[in-house]
């Protein structure tokens, strides 16, 4: 009996890019509870960066596995499933009082009590898409099916510290969008809205300038920079993405047909 399997060590890295994510994840869903919420914010954006690494690393090591998908799906939903939870659900609760503070009531309803269940629908929705995603083919070459969860915490946690940057954290009522909007990337990650997967271009003007948006995004966002930029790519990406992926689904039906991955023909 093997006391531990044995594995490939250049599989140590990716995974310990994918671990350290996990971490991030953590310690955000803790700087949420504390009252840390700009901190949690730029965790969990962090965090959206370090999981795009660990599959690149995987590949150029040589060194993709089924373990290292299962691994990262279970980063993702601490990190974009439960910490953005967490993170709206605190913060909600005290920069947006009036609206979802205890003794609040929405539609007559307790607001704490529907707050708590939108972050549990949100996390609800995280696992059924990345299980969805690891177990499902879709017959649609170039697009992602929904809203990646990576891309939903990106969008949140950038997006709450852009109100900051922009000096708008004074006004309760922007706070207070934060539940319908978790709600709303909820939604999204369960549908079937098409989304291109960005690759490279094939223009060499188009390629340069997204390589330039992507050293410039590892470079402010680490460093606490700027958020504003980050924000508006992110949510452009998710705007007119989901235009250019749904047309392109109705164009071509059939592709937006997902089956099960056994399915696949040979």
């Amino acid at each position: 009996m093997k006391l531990f399997e044995p594995f490939p060590p250049a599989a140590l890295v990716p995974n310990a890019i994918t671990a350290a994510g996990m971490g991030l994840g953590l310690l955000a869903m803790v700087a949420a509870a504390t009252g840390a919420y700009g901190d949690a914010a730029w965790l969990i954006t962090l965090a959206a960066l370090t999981d795009k690494l660990d599959g690149f690393t995987a590949r150029r090591l040589g060194v993709s596995s089924a373990f290292g998908v299962q691994m990262d799906s279970l980063s993702d939903l601490l990190t974009f499933g439960v910490a953005p939870a967490a993170l709206v659900y605190f913060a909600a609760q005290s920069l947006a009082a009036p609206t979802w503070g205890p003794g609040a009531s929405v539609a007559g309803a307790p607001a704490t009590l529907l707050l708590g269940g939108i972050a549990f629908l949100y996390v609800v929705a995280t696992a059924v898409r990345l299980a969805r995603f690891n177990v499902v083919s879709e017959d649609t070459p170039g697009l992602f099916l929904g809203l990646p969860s990576t891309l939903s915490g990106a969008l949140l946690g950038s997006g709450f510290l852009a109100v900051y940057e922009l000096g708008w954290q004074f006004d309760p009522r922007l706070f207070a969008l934060l539940p319908p909007i978790l709600l709303l990337n909820a939604v999204l990650m369960v549908s079937n809205l098409g989304l291109p997967k960005l690759g490279l271009p094939s223009h060499r003007a188009m390629r340069a300038f997204q390589l330039l948006n992507v050293v410039a995004i590892y470079v402010v966002v680490p460093l606490r920079l700027d958020f504003v930029y980050p924000f508006l790519l992110a949510l452009s990406y998710a705007v007119i993405g989901f235009v250019v992926g749904t047309r392109r689904l109705l164009a071509y039906p059939s592709a937006a047909e997902p089956r099960a991955a056994g399915d696949a023909p040979a």
